[in-house]
């Protein structure tokens, strides 16, 4: 298993696709990471959206009630890869029906179209986990 954590802005999504990325490739699962990629994206970024700032470059004045984070965990658990963000935000996630001339609002049902089962739980300590299943084979 590995965990992650990050700060709960934009440029960690780059972060944490990286982080999957070479993990994959040193588990010798390949195969996983055009899809474990695009689903920590989409968790992550959603994950940013709910508690962390718009920009890689806050002003003081943004940092001065603190810094949110972000963590990223990757574990394999037969048969599947399984990827857990958390933010500490307790709303649930809301998958949306994004109009064909919408920028946002896909996150969601792409990570359903690439995960075998996603969901979410509230752990004890607060916040969420949002997680998705990958099948290994």
């Amino acid at each position: 298993m590995s965990r992650l954590a990050l700060a709960a802005l934009p440029g960690s999504v780059r972060a944490a696709r990286r982080h999957v990325h070479d993990l994959l490739r040193m588990w010798e699962l390949p195969h996983l990471i055009e899809a474990a990629e695009l689903v920590v994206s989409e968790l992550s970024t959603n994950a940013v959206k709910a508690t962390g700032l718009s920009t890689d470059s806050p002003s003081y004045g943004e940092l001065s009630n603190g810094l949110n984070a972000i963590c990223v965990s990757l574990y394999v658990s037969e048969p599947y890869a399984v990827i857990e963000v958390w933010d500490s935000s307790d709303e649930p996630p809301r998958r949306q029906d994004a109009d064909p001339d919408d920028e946002g609002g896909r996150g969601l049902a792409l990570v359903a179209a690439f995960a075998n089962r996603w969901g979410y739980r509230r752990p004890e300590t607060g916040g969420k986990v949002v997680w998705a299943e990958i099948q290994v084979r």
